[in-house]
């Protein structure tokens, strides 16, 4: 994206020193000893959250992420070239992470008739809830799941969130009583690419850049940047190592799935003198699920039952399957989009292996790839848009003392190496702290992911951008014309 921008030069030990500034380290000891965490606990509500945006659009970034871009052979401890790296996904926002190859290719997806997708196990557990099914999944002890991209069963979450696809298309058949597939499967992909712009994006980029980008010339997005100058469409290195990675600090450690689904905490045990707002299921862990399989929301397995996900309890606008809990305040909100990440992702269980414990942390492999892979910096990013570069005063500050005063040794611990010199990925989120508040993202960030997923739709021949620019959602939603998450949820669950 920005190809003639020289690459930042860092070395490992100082972008590990970065990185371990960049955790919230309430139970840092814990987990860097392998002890089990009650991560609830490690919720500081509400300062750690992020109102503006609902919990589930983390998820919905991810689910967005793996139909865009896949790459398995890049390498932490090697310079990586990075026009020389293959995306296994489409980059197109085609939903082929949930379509594979189509019913002729991958029938193992599709019922008999190859309009309808297979779905898993019903998980209903009341009158309330019907139609709530696990994924596909096959008969062997481990029962993988059946699917487009295996990474969209990593966590519990994304997991749901591709069986609402897969029932959301089955009821576009069902509706449009078709035997095209081709014109249903139009038709779902035209209103989630109209949802990614339209609806989720705006809340992640914030209104300025939404309007300025997307809005801007009407019918066409006003793109300035992303030119794939008559070569297929790519994801650029910008985009998928560091500005796509916003979503991580959104994350929340634990999570509320249902009225019914809850990890009780005993009422002598409240943090910060108040009990939580809900009791809440940690996102991952190092618990071996097979001995327990309710400790955490840990992917690659049969869905719990009882755990189908209530929707209302993590996107805003959806109707809630029963009563919620007395009290709750719908929906979960994110976590801010700031410079922490919390503490459950210092050690991620797929890394366990890695003999070097920083390399085990979400922070350090983010900040280590965008290195090997050759990224320029953020403040050359900013000059290159014609943005106002941030100071190293401004991004090397912080609320939190201790944290200011570990990032302000970072400049003398390193001379010469973070000056005017930030990685791109904590720049970007450093400036949504300073331009957005914590709640979306700031002008650098935002404007490469609005240009990269409108380009993407732009580019596909097959989007509506490229056939129908004027077209608009006919499926039914709260507001005429407009489409949303919320309406796709509501839509399906009838």
């Amino acid at each position: 994206m920005f190809r003639n921008l020289p690459a930042a030069a860092f070395t490992e030990d100082a972008l590990t020193d970065l990185a371990k500034t960049m955790f919230q380290g309430e139970f840092a000891e814990k987990i860097e000893e392998g002890k089990p965490v009650d991560v609830a606990l490690n919720e500081r509500e509400p300062e750690d959250e992020n109102p503006a945006i609902p919990a589930g659009f983390t998820y919905f970034g991810q689910f967005l992420d793996h139909d865009i871009t896949f790459d398995p052979v890049s390498s932490l401890d090697r310079f990586n070239d990075p026009d020389a790296l293959q995306d296994f996904r489409t980059p197109r926002l085609d939903l082929d992470s949930v379509y594979g190859s189509g019913p002729a290719d991958q029938p193992f997806l599709y019922e008999d008739d190859e309009l309808h997708l297979l779905l898993g196990d019903d998980k209903d557990f009341d009158d309330t809830r019907k139609n709530r099914p696990d994924l596909p999944r096959n008969t062997a002890p481990v029962r993988r799941a059946l699917l487009g991209d295996k990474r969209n069963d990593e966590n519990v979450i994304v997991s749901q969130l591709h069986a609402t696809f897969l029932r959301f298309h089955n009821k576009v058949v069902d509706t449009l009583h078709s035997r095209d597939f081709g014109l249903c499967q139009q038709t779902v992909r035209w209103h989630y690419q109209w949802i990614v712009l339209h609806d989720f994006l705006p809340r992640i980029i914030g209104k300025e850049t939404y309007e300025r980008v997307i809005v801007g010339r009407g019918e066409k997005p006003n793109i300035r940047f992303y030119n794939p100058q008559g070569r297929y469409a790519f994801i650029p290195v910008e985009f998928s190592v560091a500005a796509y990675r916003y979503g991580h600090s959104m994350v929340r450690p634990s999570y509320s799935l249902n009225r019914i689904v809850t990890k009780p905490r005993p009422v002598e045990q409240p943090f910060n003198g108040k009990t939580a707002t809900f009791n809440r299921i940690p996102i991952f862990s190092l618990i071996d699920t097979a001995e327990q399989p309710l400790a955490n929301l840990n992917g690659f397995r049969e869905l719990p039952g009882f755990w189908p996900i209530d929707w209302a309890f993590f996107f805003d606008g959806v109707a809630p399957d029963g009563e919620p809990p007395a009290g709750a305040v719908l929906p979960q909100p994110s976590y801010k989009l700031d410079t922490t990440l919390v503490d459950p992702l210092t050690s991620l269980p797929d890394h366990q292996r890695e003999p070097i414990k920083i390399r085990r942390a979400l922070a350090a492999l983010n900040l280590l790839r965008g290195w090997r892979l050759g990224l320029p910096s953020g403040q050359a990013v900013a000059r290159h848009m014609e943005m106002e570069a941030l100071s190293d005063e401004q991004l090397f500050d912080s609320e939190d003392a201790e944290r200011r005063r570990a990032r302000g040794a970072l400049l003398t611990y390193h001379p010469g190496i973070f000056r005017d010199n930030a990685p791109l990925w904590f720049y970007i989120l450093r400036e949504a702290e300073i331009f957005g508040n914590s709640q979306h993202l700031g002008p650098v960030g935002g404007t490469i992911i609005a240009e990269v997923i409108a380009g993407l739709i732009r580019e596909d021949r097959h989007s509506f951008l490229a056939q129908w620019p004027k077209w608009r959602p006919t499926l039914p939603g709260a507001e005429p014309g407009h489409f949303t998450l919320a309406d796709l949820i509501n839509f399906t669950n009838r």
